[in-house]
This record gives C-alpha cells, structure tokens and sequence, in this order.
C-alpha cells in the first residue's frame, strides 16, 4: 500500500508575532498599499477545507453587545461617528475646565464687588460705589471675553487632536472594510510603535494570513480540478488518456522539465508508458525507453509503498546502467513515487529536474504521493470499467449464440451456430464438435477454422483411455483447460492427435443431452500458447451446455414431429378402411337386392376383411339356390315333355300328380321358407351396415382425438417458445446487475477520494482537525448510497429469480400438456377399441348369416327328398298313366303353372 507522509505543513493557522513589527515600511501618513508580494506557505487543503475556507473567508466587522434598556441619551450617544464623539470629548476636555475657573473666578469676584458695594452704599461712599461697580462690569467683560477665547482655542485644539487621532483608525477600519470585501492584497503603512501601529501591524499580519489562505485555495481548486480529471479519465476507462493526465498535471504542479511513468508488466518488466517534458530536453516515450535494472529486493520496497527523493543523481549509487540511462535523459535530479492499487505494483510515477539539482520539499513530495495513489484508484477504476465492458459484451455474445442455437431446429444448424459464434467471441483459431461412438471413439462432424490452419472435419479420432479415465468426469461436466500442450502432462499418444492440427493451446467441455455425454465442444489455439481466462471457461462452457440444451429441444421436436406423422398415417389409414368398409356393404347390400328380386346370377366381390366372409356366403347361398331352382325347371320341363309323349300314362298318373302337386307346394313352401332365409340375411347385412357406420362413427372420434392431440402438441411448442423469451428476459435482466454495480463502483472511488482528503485534513489539523466532521459526513452519505446501490442488486436478483420462477412453471405447464397429450392418445386408442367391439358385432351378425344360411341348406336337403318321394310315385304311376288320361289337361296346367312359378328366378343359361 502507498506509504503516507505525515509531515506538517510549514505554514498554521496562528498570526506569527513577526508581523506585528514590520520595520521596512516607513512614511509620513496611513494609506492603503495595493499589490502588496504575497507570503506563501506550504499548505496544502483538501477539497472539505477549501470549501470550509470560502464559506469562512468573508470577514464580518465586531458589534459589541447592547446594553438592556439603554436611554435615549445613550442610544443618540451610540449613533455618533467616533471622529464625532473624540471631538466632543477633546473640546469638551479643553473648554470646560477654563470655562469653569473662569466662572468660578467671576462669581467670586462679583462676590467681593458686591460686598465692597454694599459697605460703601452703607458708608454713602457713592463715588467708590460706582467706581466698584465700573470694576466688576470690566472684570465680568474680560472673564467672559478669556473664556470665549480660551473655549474657542481649546475647541480647536481638540478638534484638531481628534483628527489626527482618528485618522489612522479611519484608515484601519478601511482596510479591514476592503478585506472583508475579498481585496486580500491590501495593508497599511505603519509608522511609530504606539498602539494604533502595532493595530496596524497585526491588520497587515491579518492580510497576509487571508492572502496566503486564498492562494492555498486558489492551489487547492487547481490540484482538486486535477484530480477531478483524473477521476474523469478513470470514468472514460482509458488508461493511456490517464497517464497523459498525471504526467502534464505534475510537471505543471512541481514545475519540473519532465515527468514520465513506467508502467510494469505482469511479469515486473515493463517501459515509459506516458511522458510530459519541455522542448529542449530529451524524450524517453519516443526512443521506448525500458529499465532492465530495477532490483527484486527495490520492486517489495515500491509495493510497500517506497519514496525515492533523489537531490542530484551523480551522488548516489546507482548501477552503471542505470546512471547511463539518466545521463542519457540528462536528469540532474529526480522523484520516485510508486503506483500501487489493491497491493499489485503497476508502475512508477517519475519526476526529473533536467536544469539542475533540487531538494525536493515534504509538500512536492506529499502532492507527487497523492498523485499516484489518485493514479492507481482510478487505474482499478479503468480496469474495472474494462472488466465490466467485457464482461457486457461477453453476454451479449452470449445471449445472441444462444438464440441462434436455440432458433435452430436442425443439427447441424445448432453446431454451426455454436461454433461460429465461439470463435469470433473468444478468438480462436479452430472450434470443432467431437461426436462419440459407441466404442466411445468418435469423428469431428463440425468445424469453424481460420484460414491457414489445417482442417480437422471428418477425422476419426480414437484415444484408448477415454472411456476409462474421462467418460465418468466429462459426464459430471468437466471443463478441460490447457495453456501450453506440451506442459500439460499429456500423453505422446495425445501429443501426436494434436500435432497434425498445430495445437499450442486447447479447451474442452462436454456436450451432454438427454443426460448422457454426445460428444465434445472443443476449441484451439494454434497460433501461440494461451492462458484461458476464467471469463473465457465460463462463457465456453455456458455455450456448451447451451448445445445440449438446443440438441433436447431438437430432438423432442423431432419426436413430436414423427408422432404426428405417425398420428396423420394411422388417420388416413382408418379413413382409407372406413371407406372401403362402406363400399364393401354397399355392394353386398346392392347384390343382395337383387337376389330378393330374384335374380339368382348375382355374385358379391370375395374380398378381404370380414365383408368378405359374408359375400362369401353369400354366394354359397345363391348357388345352391339356384341349383334347387334349376333343378325344379328340369323337373318342370322334364314332366311337361313327359306328358306330352305320355300323354295317356299321364292321365293314368293323375292321382300321382295330384300327390306330386301336393309335394311340390310343400317344396314351394320350402322354397319360400328359404326366401325368407335370404331376407333374414338381407336384414342382418342392413344391420352390418348400421355397425358399420357405428364404426365409421367412432372412427371419426378417434380422428378428432388426434386432432387434439396435435393441437396440444402445438400449444407445448408455444409454450416452450415462452420459456426461451422468458430466459431471454432473465439475461437482459443481468445486465442491470453491471450498472448497479457500475455505480456502487463510482461511489466506491468517491469514498476512497473522500478518506484520502479526510487522511490529509486530519494530519494537518491535528487537534484542531474541524473539516474532518466534514469529510466523515461526505463519507457517511456516499456510504448510504452504496447501500443503496446494495438494495438495488438484491432487487435485481430477486427480479431474475421470479422470472426463472415463471420459466419453471412454464416447463411444468409443457409437461402438463405433454400429459393431457398423453390421456388423449389414450382416449383415441380407446375409439380404436370400440371400432374393435363393433367388428366383432359384424362377426356375430355373419354368424347368424352363416347359421340361416345353413337352415336354407337343410330346407334344400327337405325339398330333394320330397323329389326323390316324387320320382317314386312317378314310377309307380307308369303304368296307370293311360288311366289318368281324363285329368291330362289338368296335369298340364298344373305343369304349366309350376314351370311359371320357377321361371320367375333368372338361373341363368
């Protein structure tokens, strides 16, 4: 920490009692003394101070108390000028003694006369009577004539006494007059030792103290308006434009021929960073002047705060070199004075007296001190502005790969983006993403590189010990940071992957989704060696987490998107089903139509499915009815033409037929029995129908359950959507956290402004230190509004964590969705079941198809029976065919009218 110097100043507050006598001022009369030499000290005011002096510096004229209840007489008294009241006084002095032995001179006198008279009325003396009375009117004209005289020259005397005696109070009340009206350079001429000259003497004492306090503040404004530039340059958060500050304001403030600063570099090396010199003498800055021969044990002695005040430089002991440098600047004498903040030496404030040697007072010494601890605040100040100006714009790099990678929806959009934006963040030369294998080897599927660099892009890259000693490491998100390959302990294995893509410098991070390790985000510096920043580390592994978080996102879309193909194929494969289920029953209804009108040569298409089955029996039906049919117009047929031959057997036979007509109504009535079979399968194929647009029906339902579905998969995309906006909001939010912190860091190098001037006033007071309350008060207020600036920031974070409240929730609501999502697909799958329930109707209505379907065949079986009961009977009637020739034409109407019955069924050829 700098070293502080707690010499007194040369000057205090006390009139010395030198000035009370000032033997070179000699003249014959008081009168003002204009542009009188000033008498300056070494004092040295803080900002508090000046301004304490200002508000004190008029000066207010004395006024004695009052007395209580005074008279008239006193108060008329009080108003008079003093030249007034000492020439009242004077003559007052001067005639009333005169006036009152003259009185009394005259009273006894006439006293005499009188009685004199009155002895010479009681004698009858007239003549000495008048002559006594003659006397004393001579006597009482020359006593009055002597007082008048006298009172008149005594007056005058005394007013005369009076304004020489005035005079010079008049000049002193003019002087002090002028002084209280800022004329600071005004004294008077003092003549002889009485009291009136040692007034004289302290009223010029008086103005020099006033003088040489205004010159201090007229100093004190130049150094605070000095280090208010300083502190301005600290603002700007430009170091170079600080040091050009400090060297002009020293080199004008100590009036030396230069004044330069050389700054150190981390490793204690270091150069002339900024320099003030007067033409004529050389430059140091131009020629990049550095010392190499600044000692180790010197640099501990300069952090502790050391001062170098060096009066001529030929009589120290300084090294060869060092000597040769200074002839070289041509420095007589010079100032040391270390710039330190926060422990770290950053330079040396330098100052040179080129012309000749000088001994360097305590206040250039104390003045040059301040300077470079006001140097070295506000250093940290510019670093500080640096920092937080990175710091801005890092996030906002940041934030803008973020929103480019979380835009994306591609993967190799998410890697290109992320890549890209790394290296023009963090200037690298090649940023690369490293996917695995299952073998836990893998290839280099994205690549940014500079160009000149060898291309890394499809290398396969296999390392033996990953899978053994860093899987478990990079999956608990291990960030690898390398400055120097070769220094790292790497493996020659290792060594010899990186050599091909001229690696000086590497840093790692993993890429993780869905919680298992994909791959590695890695960076390289091929140019030089690199020491990363924790800045760097961070923000490398934010983007890198920011990867696995866009790659999740990627990847449940992609699965929202294959669902709701899935969900749109699986709709148009019902819908395709339903339709060909109503064309199927529509057909099977048409053709059985047809039969019931009965044509017998309709056929249902045989397809797949369970419309199938029944078209199927449905033609078993219509087939072996259309063979009884056929049969029947045979047997018609064959009658008629047997008739027609046999026309006498058949009389014979008419008994039979009759029988035979008997039969064949039975078999007529079979036959309607099975018509009203085909009607039954007719009714229950209608039923099939309505099944089926039940079916259709629920099909539909499950159709709108989808559509749901993909509507609240829809509503969790938007949702998601929020929750990046909201997060975006979350970094805009951090940015207020700089400013807060911004201005908790002005406040901070106030403070520290503030305790340096209270540190002076203090030291310079000593007991009488009152500007310190002053200061302490400053320091008190600047403290309150850190505490504001405190208050601020909390209210900041607390803002940031409502909102990452509100993104939580919203994720909750997606998951939500993704639930109702879930209960929905079930509710489909659920119409789906039902679509299931009614089939299995279908089956059940074509069983009862099948079984009246088998009751037709029996009814068939029944009719071939009673055919074969008539074959029989014809047989036994040959022979009594010609005995039923009588009931021939009846026969052959019979015949006839069978054969039209049968012929209503189209059979066909």
């Amino acid at each position: 920490m700098v070293k502080q110097f707690n010499t007194a100043s040369s000057g205090d507050n006390s009139i010395p009692d030198s000035i009370s006598q000032n033997s070179s001022l000699h003249n014959s009369s008081f009168h003002p003394v204009l542009d009188a030499e000033p008498v300056r000290t070494g004092v040295t005011k803080s900002m508090m101070d000046r301004t304490s002096l200002q508000n004190e510096s008029t000066l207010k004229a004395y006024v004695p108390p009052q007395p209580l209840n005074s008279s008239s007489a006193a108060s008329w008294w009080g108003r008079m000028s003093f030249k007034t009241k000492a020439t009242a006084l004077a003559i007052a002095l001067g005639v009333l003694p005169v006036m009152t032995i003259g009185g009394t001179s005259l009273v006894i006198t006439q006293s005499a006369i009188n009685q004199e008279l009155k002895e010479a009325d009681a004698s009858g003396q007239t003549v000495k009577a008048q002559q006594a009375k003659a006397l004393n009117n001579q006597l009482a004209l020359i006593l009055l004539l002597g007082m008048g005289v006298t009172g008149a020259l005594a007056g005058f005397l005394a007013t005369l006494f009076a304004e020489q005696t005035t005079r010079k109070l008049r000049h002193a009340t003019h002087a002090l007059d002028q002084l209280s009206k800022g004329e600071v350079n005004t004294r008077l001429l003092v003549e002889g030792s009485d009291e009136l000259a040692l007034l004289g003497s302290n009223i010029n004492g008086i103005a020099n103290f006033v003088e040489t306090i205004v010159l201090e503040q007229k100093a004190n404004r130049t150094k605070l308006q000095n280090y208010a530039d300083t502190l301005s340059a600290s603002t700007r958060g430009d170091s170079q434009f600080l040091f050009d500050q400090a060297v002009n304001q020293a080199k004008e403030e100590l009036g030396v021929e230069r004044v330069v600063i050389y700054g150190f570099e981390p490793d204690l090396s270091g150069c002339i960073v900024a320099e003030a010199v007067d033409q004529g003498w050389p430059r140091a800055l131009a020629d990049r002047i550095s010392d190499p021969c600044i000692p180790g044990k010197l640099l501990d002695e300069y952090k502790r705060g050391r001062v170098v005040p060096t009066s001529d430089t030929r009589a120290t002991n300084y090294s060869p070199a060092h000597l040769q440098l200074l002839n070289r600047l041509q420095v007589k004498a010079n100032l040391v004075v270390p710039i330190v903040a926060a422990g770290n030496l950053l330079g040396l404030l330098v100052a040179h007296q080129c012309s000749s040697t000088r001994v360097w007072q305590d206040t250039e010494v104390h003045y040059l001190q301040q300077l470079a601890t006001q140097v070295g605040l506000s250093l940290t100040g510019v670093s500080l502005a640096q920092s937080r100006k990175a710091e801005a714009e890092r996030a906002q790099q940041l934030n803008e790969i973020i929103s480019r990678v979380r835009e994306s929806i591609k993967v190799e959009e998410i890697y290109h983006s992320a890549i890209t934006g790394i290296r023009e963040a963090l200037k690298t030369d090649r940023v690369m993403v490293y996917l695995f294998d299952e073998n836990w080897q893998g290839t280099i599927v994205a690549e940014s590189v500079g160009s000149g660099w060898p291309k890394a892009l499809g290398a396969n890259i296999a390392d033996p010990c990953f899978a053994e000693q860093y899987v478990e490491k990079y999956k608990r998100g291990r960030v690898k940071a390398t400055e120097n390959i070769y220094d790292a302990g790497l493996t020659k294995c290792y060594l010899g992957q990186l050599e091909p893509f001229k690696v000086k410098a590497n840093l790692v991070a993993p890429i993780l989704a869905e919680g298992k390790l994909l791959g590695l985000l890695v960076t390289h510096q091929c140019s030089s060696t690199r020491p990363w920043q924790e800045a760097d580390i961070t923000f490398f592994k934010q983007v890198a987490i920011q990867v696995g978080f866009a790659l999740d996102q990627a990847a449940l879309l992609e699965q929202r998107e294959q669902a709701r193909i899935v969900a749109e194929m699986v709709s148009v494969e019902q819908r395709q089903e339903k339709e060909a289920l109503q064309l199927q029953l529509l057909e099977l209804l048409s053709d059985v139509e047809g039969a019931a009108r009965g044509d017998l040569t309709v056929r249902a298409d045989v397809t797949t499915g369970e419309i199938g089955t029944v078209a199927d029996f449905f033609n078993a039906v219509i087939e072996s009815l259309r063979e009884i049919v056929t049969n029947v117009k045979t047997a018609a047929t064959q009658v008629n033409t047997s008739l027609g031959e046999n026309e006498g057997a058949i009389r014979q036979l008419s008994e039979e037929a009759l029988k035979q007509a008997l039969d064949t109504t039975r078999t007529l009535d079979s036959v309607q029995e099975m018509s009203r079979s085909i009607q039954q399968v007719a009714e229950n194929a209608r039923q099939a129908a309505v099944v089926a647009r039940t079916a259709s029906t629920t099909a539909e339902t499950g159709g709108l359950a989808m559509d749901r579905s993909v509507q609240n998969i829809l509503g969790l995309r938007e949702t998601v959507a929020q929750t990046a906006k909201k997060v975006k909001r979350l970094g805009e939010s951090s940015q207020q956290i700089s400013k807060v912190v911004s201005l908790i860091n002005q406040i901070a190098l106030q403070t520290n402004l503030l305790a340096i001037n209270a540190g002076i006033e203090a030291a310079r007071a000593g007991e009488e230190g009152q500007g310190f309350a002053v200061v302490a008060e400053e320091v008190g207020e600047l403290a309150a509004r850190s505490a504001a600036a405190t208050r601020d920031i909390e209210q900041i974070v607390e803002n940031i964590q409502k909102e990452t409240t509100e993104v939580v929730e919203a994720m909750e609501l997606g998951t939500t969705q993704v639930v109702e999502g879930t209960h929905l697909v079930e509710d489909a799958k659920q119409s789906l079941n039902k679509i299931l329930d009614v089939s299995r109707q279908i089956d059940t209505l074509v069983q009862s198809i099948s079984t009246a379907t088998v009751s037709q065949a029996e009814t068939s079986q029944a009719v071939t029976e009673l055919m074969k009961e008539i074959a029989l009977v014809s047989e036994r009637t040959s022979d009594s065919t010609r005995k039923v020739s009588g009931s021939l034409k009846e026969t052959v109407g019979i015949a006839q009218e069978l054969q039209a019955s049968v012929g209503t069924f189209k059979v066909g050829d």
